[in-house]
């Protein structure tokens, strides 16, 4: 069955990504794009499920950029609708923050690859059925969520580097959130980065030039685990 998901974007430089247009090519799944500064969302009653990419800013920034009021809007009307949520990055913030979460400076900011902990909770949850702790995670922002969390959210998966690496809603697991950017192609995109974040490497971890054939095999890890992600959201909306 096709599936039509909105994907909203937060800037230019931070698109849906290689993998995730193609894993959308492959499933069968109407991605349609909302480019945030240049157009509102559609009606959102129309689509099956929401992906919220992350972006160039942090969640309270909403001074230096306004249009995250209205991205926040979008947000919470879709928790109204109770449909299928995946937040990447600063998607999973404007979650966290609509849930009552506490987001503060990173414990560890940076770049990088790190190893992402699959919580007791977080074995059991569909989104990660198939996939082996520790994940291998791509990922780049100088914010987290802070703990403790809200009661209102579940933890599924961690690291030595950042506390909530996942985390779905308490009783509403199709609505879930990950600090990682792994729908990128970590390879080909990573260039882009560089040139538009100006964000430290993660310690002892690899990045723009550095990502060569000593680190491909962890793209490839992540490559993986984004596919299997999405693979597992996806089989989340049917139900």
């Amino acid at each position: 069955m096709a599936y039509s998901v909105l994907v909203v974007q937060h800037s230019k430089w931070h698109p849906p990504g290689k993998g995730l247009v193609r894993l959308a090519r492959v499933g069968q799944i109407t991605l349609r794009v909302v480019e945030m500064w240049r157009e509102s969302a559609a009606d959102l009653a129309e689509f099956d499920a929401l992906i919220i990419l992350g972006g160039p800013c942090d969640h309270d920034q909403d001074g230096s950029h306004p249009l995250l009021g209205e991205e926040k809007r979008l947000v919470r009307a879709w928790m109204h609708l109770n449909r299928p949520c995946l937040g990447f990055n600063l998607g999973l913030h404007l979650i966290a923050e609509l849930m009552g979460a506490v987001i503060g400076p990173a414990h560890v900011p940076g770049t990088g690859f790190v190893a992402g902990h699959l919580t007791h909770e977080g074995k059991k949850h569909p989104l990660f059925h198939g996939l082996r702790s520790p994940l291998t995670l791509f990922k780049g922002h100088g914010r987290e969520i802070q703990s403790p969390l809200p009661r209102s959210m579940v933890l599924l998966a961690t690291s030595k580097e950042c506390m909530v690496e996942a985390c779905c809603l308490e009783g509403r697991p199709h609505i879930v959130g990950l600090q990682c950017d792994n729908y990128l192609g970590v390879l080909e995109e990573v260039g882009t980065w560089r040139m538009h974040r100006k964000r430290p490497v993660a310690p002892g971890q690899p990045l723009a030039a550095e990502l060569n054939a000593a680190t491909s095999e962890k793209a490839a890890e992540s490559s993986a685990t984004f596919s299997l992600l999405l693979h597992n959201f996806i089989t989340l909306v049917g139900r």
